[in-house]
């Protein structure tokens, strides 16, 4: 096959036709027409029911019977036709047209195949491991199913009826074989214009292509003589799952050409580069707050995908499903294919996103609440669920507002909200703030109870239970929760190296109250401070209790 190949690469530029070929047999065979079994051309005197009766010369008629035709002859009295005059016979012998025709035929394929050029050919259907053919009008002609197309094929009955320049591949005039390839010529066609093709291809340019195969991954296109990749990533603006569902083998498209490496002669090519963006406009046509009606093209846990406009489509995330229910379970809601009413709450060009809602096509229960709860009433929540900065509590009309992790305890550093509360757990906390415009409530569970760093004042005596001690200083328990710390200079009003030497774990003391810083949640207490006050109150109460001395008693003494 090979050998075939480099034989067609430069074949003569016409190929023959009938009329040359007669013409050659004419000048090849004029000496011999007079003798029987060869080909004339003999004039057509009438057509009839019976057959076509032509004069073959020397006042001599003969009748061609009318099953030598496929078709209802066409011919017209005094045309000319070729016809092959056999031996004996009457009246000058017998005729025939299609011999004469079939024997012309064979002759301009030999000819062909030794001038390397095409032959023309007419596929009657397909059959097994390939196409039959009629070539030259006469022939019947075999072309394997590898050599129909460049590219392997398997639907070979689309081809029926169709006509192809083709190559003689092999010829056996005895048996009547013969066998050709539409792919040999196709390759060698597609040569010629790729040269031109790439000669004046450009990165961003449009042009006309065929689909010459499809594939799970995308389309291949003839540009002329050379195809492109048409990834399916490009195909349309649209996520495509099937090629097949968008193009067609032997559909002619328009594509823009991505990127051309002329080294390796690689094309990647993009249809949908030339097709309206469908996001042009989203936010002239679904401006924030217009309600529409869409379809849901799939269900997550995270939410819904909703096409609002074809290949548009936007996100109605879990929370603005429901008022009610913050977490609902979507997969048992909605399903794919069903419509529903959502609205526009954001839109954004740019970033090709629709945020969508179906909660705010209902009635908000946002504007009675701030009525109902006002700031600083207390009301009963339930957890929902925790995060690193708080825990979300619902309200018992469905909203959910937040308890930050800043206001769960006065006197504790809460490191996460598990460690105070869980999902499911009842609470009574405070309204802190609400925003029915924001649609924000804010609760606090420390608020319930009075601040203990507002109970205490500086100069105030306490008393607790030594919980810890160190050298540098002591922890009192002043209420459960709340402790203070007494440093060692503050331990008593001796001098002392540790606090240990002055406290023990388990220790009943009282203190005074030396100062108080509520956002780090410290409060310093000295035990010195306190005894002294004692010690003055104590002098006090004794001089007043005392006679003074008088001169006779200072004098004697």
């Amino acid at each position: 096959m090979k050998t075939m190949e480099s034989d067609l690469e430069n074949p003569e530029s016409q190929e023959m036709d009938m009329a040359q070929l007669l013409a050659e047999h004419d000048a090849s065979t004029a000496a011999k027409q007079a003798e029987s079994g060869s080909i004339l051309m003999a004039k057509v005197v009438s057509v009839s029911a019976e057959g076509v009766l032509v004069d073959i010369g020397e006042k001599k008629e003969a009748l061609i019977p009318r099953d030598e035709f496929k078709e209802e002859p066409v011919f017209k009295p005094g045309e000319s036709i070729p016809v092959l005059q056999s031996r004996g016979g009457r009246k000058g012998g017998q005729v025939s047209w299609r011999k004469a025709v079939e024997q012309l035929a064979w002759e301009h394929i030999e000819q062909s195949k030794a001038r390397r050029l095409p032959v023309t050919a007419t596929v009657l259907g397909d059959i097994k491991g390939g196409l039959q053919l009629e070539c030259e009008g006469a022939l019947n002609a075999f072309m394997p199913a590898s050599h129909v197309d460049i590219r392997p094929t398997a639907d070979l009955k689309r081809f029926k009826g169709e006509t192809f320049q083709t190559y003689i591949v092999e010829t056996d005039r005895p048996k009547g074989k013969l066998v050709l390839s539409r792919k040999l010529w196709l390759s060698q066609e597609n040569q010629k214009k790729k040269l031109d093709t790439l000669a004046e291809l450009k990165e961003g340019d449009t042009r006309q292509g065929v689909v010459t195969g499809i594939t799970t991954f995308g389309a291949f296109v003839d540009l002329g003589g050379i195809e492109g990749l048409l990834h399916i990533g490009e195909l349309e603006w649209a996520r495509t799952r099937k090629v097949s569902d968008v193009l067609k083998t032997g559909q002619e498209i328009s594509v823009k050409i991505l990127k051309y490496d002329p080294q390796t002669e690689k094309i990647s090519l993009s249809r949908r580069e030339l097709l309206p963006h469908p996001w042009d406009d989203v936010e002239a046509r679904f401006p924030q707050g217009t309600v529409l009606e869409g379809r849901i093209t799939n269900v997550a846990d995270f939410g819904c995908f909703v096409e609002v406009a074809p290949q548009v489509e936007g996100l109605l995330h879990v929370s603005e499903v429901s008022w009610s229910d913050a977490n609902p379970k979507l997969k048992s809601l909605y399903k794919a294919g069903q419509k529903i009413q959502v609205k526009v709450i954001g839109v954004s060009r740019e970033k090709e996103k629709i945020s969508l809602s179906r909660k705010r096509t209902l009635e908000s229960p946002w504007q009675t609440l701030k009525g109902k709860y006002p700031a600083g009433s207390l009301v009963k929540v339930v957890i929902t669920h925790l995060v690193p900065f708080g825990a979300f509590a619902r309200l018992p009309d469905g909203i959910e507002g937040l308890i930050h992790i800043s206001d769960f305890s006065w006197v504790k550093r809460i490191v996460h909200p598990q460690d105070v509360v869980k999902p499911g757990q009842e609470l009574d906390v405070k309204v802190l703030e609400i925003s029915p415009e924001k649609e924000k409530i804010s609760f606090g569970l420390k608020q319930v109870k009075p601040n203990p760093f507002e109970t205490y004042r500086k100069g105030a005596v306490v008393s607790g239970t030594i919980t810890q001690v160190t050298d540098l200083g002591a922890l009192l328990e002043i209420e459960p929760g709340l402790e203070g710390y007494i440093p060692v200079s503050e331990a008593s009003m001796e001098r002392v190296d540790s606090a240990k030497n002055v406290f023990k774990t388990g220790d009943s003391v009282e203190a005074k109250v030396m100062n108080i810083e509520p956002k780090e949640r410290k409060i310093q207490l000295s035990v010195r401070r306190l005894d002294q006050e004692l010690q003055r109150q104590a002098v006090k109460k004794y001089s007043a209790h005392s006679p003074r001395p008088n001169l006779g008693d200072l004098l004697d003494s």
